[in-house]
């Protein structure tokens, strides 16, 4: 019976096996079924998509046709700017509406309020490629759609006729005669044939996919009667299997869980390898195991008397004054709460190098009297635990006292006093062993790793009390070092700031009284963030120290060199004139750049100093910092490695570019800032498209402020970010304005800062104002410089990608000048590229510029891209580009920037 039982298992499993696969055929089956009937469902829709495609070919042609002949008839220009919207839709230059199908033309609002709401541009013949189309299909298609053009010309010529004041009756004709109703029927005649094609080829599909389908449903009923059967048989091992009912099972599971072992489990020989048996054999290891539970409560109970124990040490150290006092209250407490049954701490006797005990408690402390801990591991009183444990520098855990060999030497006093095991645990201070904290236990193995942890614990205790004990030592060499670090740089040990200005001070005034030249020098290594961005700060710390001690080396004794932080230091020399200063200049560059060996680096740097001389440049300590500092950025401007004098010019800079960001915060307050617009036309009709929006600024102290000048400066202030809103709201306003007075929409383009860019809410910030403005978002666009994504590619092309999911343009601006990184350009959500003006300045002369352009333009064709080009105003420049195929222009050629009233007299004319 039991070689039945054993051999009924492996053949319950290769049921279940049977089952598994079963099930794996009926879900296969089922799943081949969904997806026949998935293709039926994908032919009927591509017939309902491909219908919709060919019905908007003739919807787009009959609304044309009664655009074109209401116009005639009317004369209302409404219809005629229907008229283009239809075939800008259909050609893919504007989107297309949601439920194109359903717009009624002749009742679309004339304020502007287009239906915008749908996907991005995409002309209705390539959506048809896009659509799987068959090729005869296709031809038919764009048969049609070519007749439909070529009607479109001839609507277009009867409405010029009409619009142009002609014979209304004749243009009336065109639109009725014979041979246009022809070329209508040469359109409808190829969309009734795919039409026609369509239904005929889904047919077929559904059809055969049809077949596929019964075939389907019929393995799916077979495998699941076949399933059924198994799962029957594989019921009847699975009772082999247990051995019992479920009923006995259980309740067998049941006592187990309340824990009751009192009764062992039945077991018959036949299901003694069956679950039952199985529960039977964990009865019995749960039996076990609740024995060994008891164990452990006494042990926690153990654990929980330390506890107690480190908490009245805890206590001690708050409460103790001495070393003395807390050494007492610590062997007390081990004893009383913790069940030891004797402790005492020894501190090291380094001269004659043996243990004195310090304090003591518990029974047989009198043995300590006579004690002889040595630590000298020759002699057998300094071979014991607490000798092992100072050699070896870790605890020393002796489990059996009474039989351990270590311990033999002292097995007399342990039999007397009934000490079964010890420990021995260096108590350091700064590092260093002083001395032995030693508790003893009645119980054998009594410090097991728990109880361990608890008395480490309370030794690293007292180690922490030692240390407060030397509280008011440190507090002394704390203030000391506070003094220190207040007057000296830490790293390099040179005057600080704070130091700086005070010795300053008095050599200026030993310079005032004795009526003689003085110099200060502001040295700043080039570069010098680059070591320690690629080597890291401690090399770059190592080579500032180097540095420290050459350029002490170059002073005299009575002048000064101080850190003022980072990798700048100043000079004050005393007695000196332009000359002599120039002298220790040049002496204080060639020394800097002499290389350093920092561990495994030759590294070399330069640096850029800057030098004020007292009195011509200034009277304190402030003003020739100051001006030493503009003297030493104009070498950094200038190519840096090298030395410079302040001078009037330097002044006079600075306080321009003071004067100007002063007067640029209270620019939008007082309404000294306008936007300009510019037209941007297209090449291809000659209509304005667009408008670019520029910021012009003119104050009553300042006069006409250049961009050139005002734009860095806004943006070294941080004032760029509240400026670019200001002109991003008016622009959007203003594109809004012309909208509602009836123009055709045109696209604002508003330029775009690398500051503003990088601004983490911008997209959001860009929606909420076309949002409060009402401008749809196709309306805008943004102009990026090719450096926004030098620093952060990645999070560029997650901004753009945010604001192309906001239905915002973006363009590069300037392209060319810039990074120019084509492999940033293809993953950028940007729709047009702007040749900058240098390349157009001389294309009608300089091969060079044309090669370049020409480059640009096609490349932007080949992404997909529209160009455009600024700074046109030449015919000779409009000629060329248009032979290239530029799409867009800007310049003088056609305007210059204009106010929004002359701008909209130009859209007017």
């Amino acid at each position: 019976m039991k070689s039945h039982a054993s051999s009924s298992q492996p053949q319950f499993i290769s049921y279940l096996w049977a089952c598994f696969g079963t099930l794996l055929l009926v879900a296969a089956a089922f799943m081949f079924y969904v997806w026949t009937e998935k293709r039926i469902d994908q032919a009927n829709e591509l017939r309902y998509a491909s219908h919709n495609l060919v019905e908007e070919l003739r919807q787009s042609s009959d609304d044309l046709t009664r655009m074109a002949r209401t116009y005639v008839a009317t004369g209302d220009a409404q219809y005629r700017r229907n008229y283009n919207e239809i075939v800008d839709i259909r050609d893919g230059r504007l989107p297309r509406p949601r439920n194109y199908e359903n717009v009624y033309w002749d009742l679309v609002l004339a304020n502007g309020q287009r239906p915008r709401e749908g996907d991005a541009p995409m002309p209705l013949m390539q959506m048809m490629r896009e659509a799987r189309f068959a090729p005869e299909e296709l031809a038919l298609l764009a048969a049609a759609k070519n007749e439909s053009d070529k009607l479109v010309g001839l609507e277009i010529a009867a409405m010029d006729l009409r619009a142009a004041g002609g014979d209304n009756a004749q243009a009336t004709a065109m639109l009725h005669n014979t041979a246009y109703h022809r070329a209508k029927a040469d359109i409808m005649r190829p969309i009734g044939a795919v039409n026609d094609s369509v239904d005929h080829r889904t047919r077929l599909l559904v059809e055969e996919t049809a077949l596929d389908a019964n075939m389907a449903r019929a393995a799916f009923m077979f495998s699941a009667v076949v399933l059924v059967i198994l799962v029957w048989r594989a019921k009847r091992r699975l009772d082999a299997s247990l051995g019992c009912s479920v009923d006995q099972l259980q309740a067998g599971m049941e006592k187990l869980g309340r824990g009751d072992f009192s009764d062992p489990l039945t077991v018959s020989e036949k299901a003694r390898d069956s679950v039952w048996g199985w529960l039977a054999h964990t009865q019995q290891s749960l039996a076990r195991l609740d024995a060994e539970r008891n164990e452990a409560v006494e042990r926690i109970q153990r654990i929980s008397r330390l506890y107690s124990a480190l908490s009245q040490c805890n206590q001690a150290i708050v409460r103790s004054h001495s070393e003395a006092e807390l050494f007492e209250r610590i062997c007390r407490d081990v004893v009383s709460y913790g069940g030891m049954a004797m402790a005492w701490i020894g501190m090291i006797d380094k001269e004659h190098g043996r243990i004195v005990v310090a304090a003591s408690y518990g029974g047989g402390v009198e043995y300590l009297d006579q004690l002889e801990v040595s630590l000298d591991p020759n002699t057998p009183e300094g071979r014991g635990p607490i000798g092992l444990s100072y050699h070896s520098g870790q605890p020393y855990w002796c489990q059996d006292y009474q039989h351990a060999p270590e311990t033999a030497y002292w097995h007399a006093h342990g039999a007397r006093y009934g000490w079964a095991s010890s420990a021995a645990i260096p108590l350091r201070r700064d590092g260093e062993i002083i001395g032995f904290f030693a508790p003893y236990s009645s119980a054998v193995n009594a410090f097991d790793h728990d109880v361990r942890e608890l008395l480490l614990e309370m030794t690293l205790d007292i180690e922490f009390a030692l240390k407060n004990f030397d509280r008011e030592a440190v507090r002394q060499q704390t203030d000391q070092r506070v003094q220190y670090l207040a007057h000296y740089d830490v790293l390099t040990g040179l005057p600080n700031r704070s130091q700086l200005h005070e010795r300053a001070r008095h050599l200026l005034e030993q310079a005032r009284t004795s009526r003689c030249s003085m110099a200060l020098m502001m040295l700043d290594l080039d570069h010098f963030k680059d070591i320690n961005d690629s080597l890291g700060h401690t090399v770059g710390d190592s080579l500032l120290s180097e540095l420290a001690l050459r350029l002490t080396s170059c002073i005299r004794e009575g002048d000064m060199v101080a850190r003022l932080g980072g990798d700048e230091f100043i000079f004050v020399l005393r007695n000196v004139g332009s000359s002599e200063a120039s002298d220790v200049a040049r002496k204080l560059l060639d020394m800097t750049g002499q290389s350093y060996t920092v561990g495994v680096h030759d590294l070399k740097v330069t640096a850029s100093i800057g030098i004020a001389m007292y009195p011509d440049d200034g009277l304190d300590v402030e003003t020739l910092l100051q001006r030493a500092d503009a003297a030493m950025y104009q070498v950094k401007r200038a190519g840096r490695h090298d030395f410079r004098f302040f001078t009037a010019a330097m002044q006079q800079r600075a306080a321009r570019h003071l004067q100007v960001v002063n007067a640029l915060r209270y620019a939008l307050e007082r309404e000294q800032m306008h936007v300009v617009y510019q037209p941007q036309v297209s090449l291809k009709t000659g209509r304005i498209v667009g408008a670019e929006a520029l910021l012009r600024w003119s104050t009553p102290e300042l006069g006409v402020v250049s961009p050139a000048e005002f734009i860095p400066a806004a943006e070294e202030s941080g004032l760029i970010v509240a400026i670019g809103d200001w002109v991003l709201r008016q622009a959007v306003r203003q594109a809004r304005g012309w909208l509602d007075a009836g123009f055709p929409p045109m696209v604002m383009a508003v330029n775009l800062s690398a500051i503003q860019f990088r601004t983490a809410d911008l997209p959001s910030h860009v929606a909420q104002v076309l949002y409060e403005e009402g401008l749809p978002p196709e309306y805008l666009e943004l102009e990026l410089t090719e450096g926004v994504a030098v620093q952060d590619p990645q999070g560029a092309i997650a901004t753009m990608n945010q604001l192309h999911d906001r239905g915002i343009r973006m363009s590069i601006d300037d392209f060319g000048t810039g990074f120019s990184s084509l492999s940033h350009l293809k993953k950028f959500k940007v729709y047009k590229l702007k040749i900058d003006q240098s390349f157009v300045r001389d294309i009608s002369t300089d091969s060079e510029d044309k090669a370049i352009v020409s480059a640009i333009i096609n490349m932007a064709r080949s992404l997909g891209l529209t160009t455009i080009a600024e700074g046109v105003e030449t015919v000779e420049q409009l000629e060329f580009l248009r032979e290239q195929d530029c799409d867009e222009m800007q310049g003088y050629h056609f305007s210059k920037p204009l106010t929004p009233d002359a701008f909209r007299a130009l859209l007017e004319r």
